[in-house]
């Protein structure tokens, strides 16, 4: 932590740039699928899966993100089954900000993972989910800015929010998730209704 108290100031490098290509990444990962779920693209494959494919292969090469599962499994690998894929995880651990914005990062990996076991005909299930969702979001706000003066504490909420973004894309990561997050969000299109939460909004692991 820098002496100023901004858990993120120690992020502020190309890993934690993510601006620059996670809105693409997100827009490939929508498109691929919708390109027949194909998860080993060969040479004929639709062009946005092949650049999916080629674009998270050089973001792992150049260590801005971890080597990541790319099982037909929605699921993946979750070898100590707390309710993040094991991949994500280890992304978790090696971000280089405080252990308390990795607590609020496990929270919202639980609820991505989530996504890829809820039944989408349970309107219960997905306001719940809708609102972990919220609470989550809340809970890396609230942490990011926790103890930071007025004026720096919108840059690290910024900053802690990219790092949601990104765990929200990277656990997206095949035709097959991507596939089922779209799925998700149709259901969830004019079921929920979500207000920002207050009071604890951080889980206690």
């Amino acid at each position: 932590m820098n002496p100023q108290g901004n858990p993120f100031q120690t992020a502020v490098t190309p890993r934690m740039r993510t601006a620059r290509w996670l809105c693409p990444l997100v827009a490939a990962l929508v498109l691929s699928a919708c390109g027949g779920g194909k998860s080993s693209p060969s040479p004929t494959s639709p062009p946005a899966e092949r650049g999916m494919k080629e674009q998270l292969e050089a973001l792992e090469k150049s260590g801005e993100l971890p080597a990541l599962d790319r099982s037909t499994d929605i699921a993946g690998p979750d070898a100590d089954r707390n309710g993040i894929r094991d991949d994500i995880d280890a992304y978790i651990a090696g971000l280089p900000v405080s252990d308390a914005i990795k607590k609020a990062a496990r929270q919202r990996a639980r609820v991505q993972q989530r996504i890829g076991s809820i039944d989408l005909n349970d309107r219960a299930a997905l306001m719940a989910l809708a609102d972990a969702s919220m609470a989550s979001t809340a809970c890396m706000s609230q942490t990011a800015e926790a103890g930071l003066p007025v004026d720096q504490q919108n840059k690290a909420s910024n900053d802690g929010y990219a790092v949601t973004l990104k765990i929200q894309a990277i656990t997206a990561n095949t035709p097959e998730r991507a596939d089922r997050y779209m799925a998700y969000m149709r259901a969830l299109h004019g079921t929920t209704t979500t207000t920002y939460p207050t009071g604890k909004v951080c889980e206690d692991e």
